[in-house]
This record gives structure tokens, C-alpha cells and sequence, in this order.
């Protein structure tokens, strides 16, 4: 398969979420959000879920998105919090940062 461009691989990281939770949000962050990462930086991901998450529900993300990174050949980190927990997140580091630095997909 031909390499991916950046653009259409950050398309196939949200279907592949919306795959399983339509209304889900998706967040690049980290290295690759703020533009200095190198080249073989992962790609961090917060995934925000409308559903109640278990981790049932985590696999069933991972999974999803570790076919895809065998697909692209990039290294995936993902998070995934339901919408409603994660306000309870505002007072860590990483809520600031991705408040900061995350892009919406």
C-alpha cells in the first residue's frame, strides 16, 4: 500500500473512531499538534467518547486503531475518556496541554 499523507491519515484515525462512536471527538496532541516532532515521533490521540467507557470499550478503540497503524506504519498513542469524565481531567498537565496544543480532527 502507498504511504499515507498526513492529511488522509489523520481521515482514517476519525472513521476509524467514528466507526465506533459516530458523535466521538478526536484530538491530535503532543509533538505532532505542536509541529516539533521528528520523524519518528508517535502520533497521540485523545479520543472523547459520548459512551460509557470499560474496558471493553478501550479494546474495542485500540483495536480499531492498531489496525490502523499497522496500515500507515505510524505509531499510535490514543486516550479515550467519555465526554461527560473529562472536565474531572481540567486540573493535570495533559487537559492544559491539549487544551493548549490539541487539534481537532
Amino acid at each position: 500500500m502507498a504511504r499515507l499523507t498526513n492529511k488522509a491519515f489523520l481521515q482514517k484515525v476519525k472513521e476509524s473512531v467514528h466507526s465506533i462512536d459516530p458523535q466521538a471527538d478526536v484530538y491530535l496532541f503532543g509533538s505532532r499538534a505542536r509541529g516539533d516532532h521528528r520523524k519518528d515521533s508517535d502520533w497521540d490521540f485523545l479520543v472523547l467518547t459520548t459512551k460509557k467507557v470499560t474496558w471493553e470499550l478501550k479494546f474495542t478503540f485500540s483495536d480499531q486503531l492498531n489496525e490502523l497503524e499497522l496500515e500507515a506504519e505510524r505509531v499510535i498513542s490514543s486516550i479515550i475518556r467519555s465526554k461527560e469524565e473529562w472536565p474531572n481531567y481540567e486540573v493535570t498537565d495533559l487537559y492544559q496541554n491539549i487544551l493548549e496544543d490539541g487539534k481537532k480532527l
